[in-house]
């Protein structure tokens, strides 16, 4: 309890600035601004465009120039001396027909409208209030205080949908609102929830029909030559962490589920194998040359490039010089690797991993609500073949699938002129134009086509046996971790219709001086993506704005231009990914706690203290000295290095040598 009342604490320290200070209502109208013209021009105006005030008492200002100059990506911002007018046109369409529009903000009921000159309303959007934090801080307090991270998310996804109820209605409807509109509509009927809902049960579905069939014990068997010792077995998954590199979602499910049998028996917590899995899933996938999280992340910020005089090309050399500068994702990847080698922990963490080498943890009960009650059946053979050809099987169809989805959305004059010039540009195309969640469905389903018949032609199971062990996997995970998931939809919904990103972006939209502006967006992708639960939500919603902002702001520092727009687009990455690792809210994460088959609660609480140091010493030793006195990326990256390691030999220690697993 004790604990309980101290993160309530903390969390209540960290929140109160946010709920205390006052949001910008300018950088509120320029994010509304450009979702709006977003909505109203979905491939931008045909031609010159005129966006007049619509209300005597209004005038632009340089955040609206700026809204309109990256929704339509042009180098001029248009914006007239009177602050009425703002003129644009994008590249290519200056012989297009002109067209006006006018611009209305109520910032009584904070909306902003785009109408044309007939009277029309082509668009109208929302932005945040302070009422906007509440769903997401409430779910996240109820879920560390309560240990019930359903009935949390349920409560702040509630509280939000009767925000969203008109003033004229009654609050009542707030449950048709979250329950049809959201859930139903938003959330079952969308394709790419549908196919992350479809991959999970399946390839829950196949891990049972596995262990049924006596293939996770031949895995077992087979590994145990590498893995001989909770040091080695940490170590496997590791490096599966690293082969798996193209995507998250599959890195996680794999790793996870075909580790976890392995980690029970070398007595190793499920905690430290969903640490693993969730910390070598997106800093990986962030950081490779060529993964779905590339493609996402330059489709980011490359079309406002050309704001600043870049080509739209020149995205994916930009994402390359930020490698570098990815302090969170490098030092994670580092830290994991450190407590492995060192064989020392600290924290939550420490107490889970005392408690499995004693023989405490649940996950080990028999009776605990993890595989254990599907048993290989006792007429099969532990053949690790069964086990490693559907998991391969996974693994290729799904990056086989990613490619050929990729390839069917290029048009061909485009396909030929991309492969003429090499190999790289064709494959980041690909990779931007595929849907990896498609891809990952249909993998999982091939590698249970696989895993059937093999049972069936082996005669290891009937197809009695194969159907019913398939549908109670599937089952055991529908009745927690998906309701979970699905929740956790339900509240980044809840959020993205109340603006909540936005409200927090514009908290922090006043700097001081120019070198602080890499931290700011550190921190404030952090706040985001851990309100929200979703990294990228948190860098489609900053990034447009960094580009303009870091390359006018970079100019008064020694970085310059280019160098500020590089450090600035790592920062916000990183604080997105930091901030969605921690979020019990995040989807990526339940997916994690759920691969591994670990509480939800302990998992965040067990990777929480981790995460935290890796974030401090990003900003401590990373953004910090290379924002003001340009120190290098790979000096600052080596101190924080060091430093992790002096973290880890001060307060960590040895699991095995330690019984605080013993203390109530």
């Amino acid at each position: 309890m004790r604990s309980r009342l101290l993160f309530v604490a903390v969390f209540a320290l960290l929140c109160l600035p946010l709920l205390l200070l006052r949001a910008d209502p300018v950088a509120q109208q320029g994010l509304a601004l450009r979702r709006a013209l977003a909505s109203a021009f979905e491939n931008g105006p045909p031609g010159p465009i005129e966006l007049r005030a619509g209300k005597e008492d209004f005038h632009f200002s340089l955040e609206h120039a700026d809204a309109v100059k990256s929704s339509f990506r042009t180098l001029d911002d248009g914006l007239t001396p009177d602050l009425r007018t703002i003129r644009a046109v994008m590249p290519g369409r200056e012989e297009g027909p002109s067209m006006v529009c006018y611009i209305q903000v109520s910032q009584e009921d904070s909306r902003i409208l785009i109408s044309n000159d007939t009277g029309q309303t082509l668009a109208e959007e929302a932005y945040g209030t302070r009422t906007s934090l509440l769903p997401p801080l409430l779910a996240i307090l109820l879920a560390f205080m309560l240990r019930n991270t359903w009935l949390s998310l349920l409560v702040g996804a509630l509280a939000g949908a009767i925000l969203l109820v008109p003033e004229t209605e009654a609050f009542t409807n707030a449950f048709g609102i979250l329950f049809w509109d959201i859930l139903f509509e938003e959330i079952l009927l969308d394709p790419f929830h549908a196919y992350i809902l479809g991959f999970t049960l399946i390839l829950s579905g196949t891990v049972a029909l596995l262990t049924r069939m006596g293939a996770i014990d031949g895995l077992v068997q087979a590994m145990m030559r590498w893995a001989h010792s909770s040091q080695s077995v940490q170590a496997v998954a590791y490096f599966l962490g690293f082969g798996i590199f193209f995507d998250d979602y599959a890195n996680t499910m794999v790793v996870g589920n075909s580790c976890s049998p392995l980690f029970d028996r070398m007595k190793v917590s499920r905690a430290k194998l969903a640490y693993i899995v969730d910390s070598t899933a997106a800093p990986i996938a962030g950081v490779a040359v060529l993964s779905t999280w590339v493609a996402f992340q330059i489709s980011t910020f490359a079309p406002q490039l050309p704001t600043i005089g870049l080509s739209e090309s020149q995205g994916y050399s930009i994402f390359l010089e930020t490698i570098p500068y990815r302090f969170y994702c490098l030092l994670a990847l580092g830290m994991v690797g450190l407590t492995i080698f060192l064989q020392r922990d600290f924290g939550p963490m420490l107490r889970s991993e005392s408690r499995a080498r004693l023989g405490m943890d649940k996950r080990l009960d028999v009776a605990g609500p993890s595989w254990s009650h599907i048993e290989r059946a006792p007429w099969t053979l532990p053949r690790w073949e069964n086990g490693l050809f559907p998991i391969l099987t996974l693994i290729g169809v799904t990056g086989w699938s990613i490619y050929a989805l990729g390839v069917e959305n290029i048009p061909i004059p485009e396909a030929m002129k991309l492969k003429d010039q090499g190999l790289m540009p064709w494959l980041r195309e690909v990779l931007s134009q595929s849907d990896s969640t498609k891809a990952i469905f249909l993998g999982s389903a091939a590698a249970w086509g696989l895993a059937a018949l093999l049972s069936l032609a082996r005669r290891q199971l009937g197809l009695f046996d194969v159907l019913k062990t398939s549908l109670v996997g599937s089952i055991t995970v529908a009745r927690s971790a998906l309701a979970i998931l699905i929740l956790a939809w339900c509240i980044g919904v809840v959020c993205m219709k109340l603006d909540t990103a936005g409200y927090l972006v514009s908290i922090s939209s006043q700097l001081t001086h120019p070198s602080l502006l890499p931290i700011i967006l550190f921190l404030t992708s952090c706040f985001v993506a851990f309100a929200t639960g979703s990294s990228w939500t948190t860098m489609a919603i900053l990034q447009p704005n960094v580009v303009l902002l870091a390359h006018r702001m970079g100019e008064m520092t020694e970085l310059g231009s280019h160098g500020m727009l590089v450090l600035c687009v790592g920062a916000v990455l990183e604080g997105s990914i930091f901030g969605d690792h921690c979020s019990p809210i995040s989807d990526t994460t339940i997916l994690s706690s759920t691969a591994s088959s670990c509480e939800h609660i302990e998992h965040v609480r067990t990777q929480a203290p981790y995460a935290l140091v890796c974030a401090g010493l990003a900003l401590l030793v990373g953004y910090v000295p290379a924002a003001f006195f340009g120190v290098p990326p790979l000096l600052s990256l080596g101190v924080g290095g060091l430093s992790m390691i002096s973290v880890l030999l001060i307060f960590g220690r040895n699991p095995s040598q330690t019984r605080v697993g013993l203390m109530p």
